[in-house]
Order: structure tokens, then sequence, then C-alpha cells
């Protein structure tokens, strides 16, 4: 019996899946909106730094009790070096960056994109047969993430309200942060999703420390954030980061990755009301609509005969 089939225990069924799965994404539509408020005290690298510090730090326990399961050779390390490659340092970096010159509505509706990409490349790479009602489901969520957004194709621009860069940085974000899934499915047949969650988040804490370490360091020393920041990575922390990415390879351990990945289409029907309420960012009058084709476009994919 290898580590991922002793750590899943009994065989769970796909709903209480699909609940985990829709509470992780509730919990990253949230995320936007708070990483948006702590930005100001923060520069995006010392953002990510701060919440990739006190992630490790919560996943040590699960390192240190499974260290007898971590690969010994770079060979068996770059797997993980990959997943936080894209699921933490790049991702977040990125990400953070655009965030900061685009509203937090945008950075969580074009997270679309980020289905996308693991639902075409769970197909191209992993070899997943989609069914018919799941690529028409797919087209129905997509539609109703559009009908939030206030798209401007006759300007060349992608959003009328003039935040074009951040938002071309967000999505180079999302992207790559799609690869993280596909990396994990494949990491998954052979080690636990704690351990796996816990390898990527300290191959992502490493890159950052190497590519941002000494110009963080002078920041938090020179110029200490608020309690509201501190707060604010706490929270990006231990519910997004820990619960939230250990939820995510728990249920991709046992689920298809493309099933998995249709549910990020819920995160900006949590994240743009919130923003809405939080940053008085415009909701566009068409997000219920918008809404119910997110739910169809998910069940069609989730539903099993």
């Amino acid at each position: 019996m290898n580590a991922n089939q002793h750590s899943a225990g009994p065989r769970r069924s796909f709903a209480s899946d699909f609940l985990l799965l829709l509470l992780a994404n509730a919990i990253w539509g949230s995320t936007d909106v708070v990483a948006k408020a702590a930005l100001p005290a923060l520069s995006p690298p010392a953002l990510v730094w701060l919440r990739l510090s006190i992630a490790l730090l919560a996943f040590s326990p699960a390192l240190w009790k499974f260290r007898a399961e971590i690969p010994r050779t770079l060979r068996g390390l770059l797997p993980f070096l990959a997943a936080g490659a894209c699921g933490f340092f790049l991702n977040f970096v990125i990400h953070y960056t655009g965030l900061s010159r685009a509203p937090a509505a945008h950075a969580t509706a074009l997270r679309v994109l980020e289905a996308l990409t693991i639902f075409f490349l769970s197909a191209a790479i992993l070899g997943e047969r989609i069914q018919l009602r799941a690529w028409l489901g797919l087209a129905a969520g997509v539609a109703g993430v559009l009908l939030v957004l206030d798209i401007d194709f006759s300007h060349l621009g992608l959003f009328t309200s003039g935040y074009r860069l951040g938002d071309l940085i967000i999505i180079a974000g999302v992207i790559v942060e799609g690869f993280y899934t596909i990396i994990g499915k494949r990491l998954l047949v052979r080690t636990r999703p704690l351990l796996a969650t816990a390898l990527a988040c300290a191959a992502g804490w490493l890159l950052t420390s190497a590519g941002f370490g000494l110009r963080v360091a002078q920041e938090l020393i020179l110029s200490p954030p608020p309690l509201s920041a501190w707060l604010a990575a706490l929270y990006l922390a231990l519910v997004a980061t820990v619960f939230g990415y250990w939820m995510w390879y728990r249920v991709l351990s046992r689920q298809p990755s493309h099933q998995v990945g249709t549910t990020i289409l819920a995160q900006p029907v949590i994240g743009i009301p919130l923003a809405a309420l939080v940053f008085h960012e415009p909701l566009p009058p068409s997000f219920l609509l918008g809404a119910a084709l997110v739910a169809l476009g998910g069940y069609l994919v989730l539903s099993r005969r």
C-alpha cells in the first residue's frame, strides 16, 4: 500500500468531495479582497513571503511526521519544486503584482482562465476522458463568468475601466497556477495529499526567499506592516493556503482533475459581491444571471450518470 492509499482512508462520496471543493473555493473567492486590502502596506513579494512563511510553519509538523516519505534525490524533488513554482511562487508574485494594479473583482473573475487551463490540460496531458456534457457545462460556466465582466473588445482593452496592464498580469498568474493542479495530479499517485502540499509550499517559500528575501527583509525592518496586514497574511496563510490547498489536493487525489478544476468557476460568485461590498466596486446587473449559468455549468460538469 503506497502513502497516498494509506492517507486516503475509506472511499469518500463525490458529494462530500464536492462540498469540500465548494468550501475551498468560497475561501479563495475572498482572498483577492483580503490581499487587496493588505497590498497598500506590503509589496507583492513581501505579502507572498509572509503568507508562505506562516503556512510553512503550520506545515512543519507534517513535514517532520512524514519525513521518511520525502524523496532524497534531486530527481524526486523536482516535481515538488515545479508544483511550488507554479502554485505558490510564480502564481502569488504575479497575481499580487497584477492585483495591485487592478480591482479585486477583476482578479477573482479572471480565475475562469485557470479553470479553462486545467480543463484542457487534463485532456491533453493527463489523458482524461471528458464527456460532451462536461464541455457544454464548461461553456455555460465561462459564459456565466463573462456576464459579470465588462469587456471592451472594440478598443482592444480587456476592460472598459482601463485596468489593462493589471488584468494582463493577473491572466498570466492564473494560467501558471493551472499547472499546479496538473502537476499535483501526477504527484498524488505516490504522495499523500498533506505531504505533497507541504513540500510544494516549502519549495515556493525557498524560491520566494531566494528571489526576494533581502528585499523583503529590508522592507519589513524599515517599514513594519500594521496589524491589519499581519491579520491578512495570517488568513491567507492558515485558511486559504494550509486548509484550502490541502483540501484541494485531498479531493484531487480521488477525483478527475477537470471536474476539480471546474469548481474554480464558483470563486467569482463569492469574490465579486464581496469586492463590491468592501471596495465599492461596481456589481454588474447581469451578475445573478451569470451566477445561474455558473451553477448550471458546474452541474453539467460534475453530475455523473
